[in-house]
């Protein structure tokens, strides 16, 4: 009602011209620029709809529905018209705007960008397909709907309680519960350990947890689901008596992670050395220094320092960290009980690797594999939560050790 009344508006304002203004050559020559206008911007149409369709199969691997491709391509001759009639106030050949030849221009834009609007929505998808080696799905209906949902893809369900992985920072429980019963849909014709993997990498990067450990059956169904959170900052990479602290000032363009280095004071008059460290990161001005505790408070609030590397060969715990913190590895702590599965049990035959035994006053590192585990014993063991699981009879708890683990992003 609206729209209709606007019209009316408009036609008493500027009432229609007659069709007697053409005549004879006048009439031939506006119907053959009308023609052109009519097939160039039908062109313009079809190209637009041919590029929109093109990126869409190849960001989706899907087919552009017909009416999004008519929508895009005839939006491109519709601007056009509108900024013509922004600044000349006519769309074709000296036509007074509110006229019958004008409406006559547009219903043939719009009819012929259409029909071009489909066929580039065809070519391009076409041409997509060949570019990107897509295989489409010829046919529609029941037929295509039933390969689809059973020859391409597997519904794969987890269970409706999800576990936490051992060595690892608990996940919270609203992402537990929007795991829960989830359905996944993956392609058939996997093996039992590429729907693993491929459901554990699915779960990494929608929920965003740090690690993930699928048990599917032989049929591939999934039994049991371990999510464990990532763990962030340095915290986990410190030894022990070590802090990081955040300073301004620059280090030399080659130094890198790792390296030891040297801190003095930036004043003009005179330069002390204020601490030894190494170098932890460094984004502009601001550098973060790990140093001894004892050295936390020998800097200044606001100060500026200067940085320099010193001619030590950086120390391969680094390295080290480094490889762990790539893995699913990480270290936990457990007590070992008086009359427990781990008592008298040698340390070569603990599931993962026994990185050291707190004895009391007696620390054993690296303990040979015949060294045999007593009562209150605290031993550090090193292995995936695969393998600490082995262990999950007695309480286990992670500890900040310099090699926990962070899980692979």
């Amino acid at each position: 009602m609206t729209t209709a009344l606007g019209l009316e508006a408009v036609i008493a304002a500027y009432p229609m011209q007659a069709g007697g203004e053409f005549g004879g050559e006048t009439t031939l020559e506006w119907s053959r620029t009308a023609l052109l206008g009519i097939l160039g911007y039908g062109l313009l149409a079809g190209v637009g709809a041919l590029v929109v369709a093109f990126g869409y199969r190849a960001l989706t691997v899907r087919e552009l529905p017909i009416g999004p491709a008519v929508l895009a391509g005839t939006a491109l001759p519709a601007g056009w018209l509108t900024a013509e009639v922004l600044r000349h106030g006519e769309v074709v050949a000296d036509s007074p705007l509110v006229h019958y030849t004008s409406g006559t221009f547009l219903l043939g834009v719009l009819f012929v960008g259409c029909v071009t609007a489909i066929g580039g929505q065809r070519l391009g998808d076409h041409l997509a397909c060949g570019v990107y080696e897509i295989t489409p799905i010829e046919h529609g209906g029941p037929v295509a709907a039933l390969v689809q949902s059973a020859g391409l893809a597997s519904v794969v369900q987890l269970p409706a309680s999800i576990d936490d992985a051992e060595g690892y920072p608990t996940v919270d429980d609203e992402r537990k519960r929007a795991l829960a019963d989830r359905e996944f849909l993956l392609p058939s014709g996997l093996s039992v350990p590429e729907r693993r993997s491929r459901l554990e990498s699915r779960i990494e990067s929608d929920f965003g947890v740090g690690y993930v450990r699928a048990d599917l059956s032989d049929a591939g169904a999934v039994t049991a689901i371990a999510v464990g959170d990532r763990r962030v900052g340095v915290s986990s990479t410190l030894g022990p008596d070590q802090v990081a602290v955040a300073i301004e000032g620059e280090p030399s363009p080659r130094a890198s992670a790792g390296d030891p280095i040297e801190v003095w004071t930036a004043d003009e008059g005179s330069s002390r050395l204020v601490t030894t460290g190494s170098l932890r990161a460094s984004a502009g001005s601001a550098t973060t220094v790990i140093v001894n505790a004892d050295d936390s408070d020998a800097f200044e609030p606001g100060g500026c320092y200067q940085l320099t590397t010193r001619p030590e060969t950086p120390s391969d715990g680094r390295a080290l960290v480094s490889a762990i913190r790539a893995g699913d590895e990480t270290v936990t702590a457990i007590t070992v009980e008086d009359d427990g599965p781990l008592a008298s049990e040698f340390a070569g035959w603990v599931s993962g690797t026994v990185l050291a035994i707190d004895r009391g006053e007696e620390i054993l590192s690296l303990p040979a594999d015949k060294e045999p585990l007593q009562p209150d014993d605290r031993v550090y063991v090193f292995g995936t939560p695969t393998e600490l699981e082995a262990l999950a009879t007695t309480k286990t708890n992670p500890i900040p050790t310099p090699t926990s683990a962070v899980p692979r992003k």
